[in-house]
């Protein structure tokens, strides 16, 4: 079983969108929107960046290119909901079913909420149980600045479909109202009690669509 790196493009797809005026409200996409992404892989010792572009914005959805220059192949398109809720992993490709909500706008503090769905992809087929919490607002600091955010967690299982067993994972995500978009992510899961994968994630740069 490979390792699984579908939940790491879920904060990176939501980086395509702009703020509403009250901060909290749901973002809005605009096509040419670009984010770039310092990513660190530790468990791996890998270090890259990814650019995700905004692509197309209809009723329904939102389409980005996620691209990582390291990956074969490079390119991959990443597409969420208007209500950031992730039909496909930009990181990964795996299609969600239903699409993973992992957002709840607008965002308040103490706000709670869960998302079960089955992930399609690469030969591979899991279900995965998350509970999501805002847990406080906090100032962060990224190589694109510093920014007052909502800090999102969520903790979960996933379970084997077409492989057998579970795994453990957590999730961290610092949203920064003043740009409508995740700008920090740390992403952890665990097999047999042991640390699988541990990415970091972080703004570097944000250049919104004219």
């Amino acid at each position: 079983m490979v390792k699984h790196l579908w939940w790491m493009g879920v904060a990176l797809v939501s980086a395509s969108a702009w703020a509403q005026a009250d901060g909290a409200s749901r973002p809005v996409a605009k096509v040419g929107d670009v984010a770039v992404y310092a990513v660190e892989q530790r468990t791996d010792k890998r270090m890259f960046d990814e650019t995700v572009t905004v692509m197309s914005v209809d009723q329904v959805h939102i389409k980005s290119i996620h691209l990582r220059p390291n990956r074969n192949p490079p390119e991959i398109e990443g597409v969420v909901t208007l209500d950031w809720a992730t039909v496909v992993s930009g990181a990964s490709g795996t299609r969600f079913d239903p699409p993973i909500a992992g957002f709840k706008f607008p965002l308040v503090v103490g706000d709670s909420w869960k998302s079960s769905f089955v992930g399609e992809g690469n030969n591979s087929k899991s279900k995965t149980d998350l509970e999501f919490k805002v847990v406080a607002r906090e100032k962060v600091n990224t190589p694109a600045g510093e920014f007052d955010t909502f800090r999102i967690e969520s903790n979960g299982w996933i379970n084997g479909v077409s492989w057998s067993g579970t795994i453990r994972m957590s999730d961290v995500r610092w949203y920064a109202p003043s740009v409508g978009r995740v700008v920090r992510s740390e992403y952890k899961d665990f097999r047999g009690g042991q640390l699988w994968t541990n990415t970091v994630s972080e703004l570097k740069s944000f250049k919104p669509a004219p």
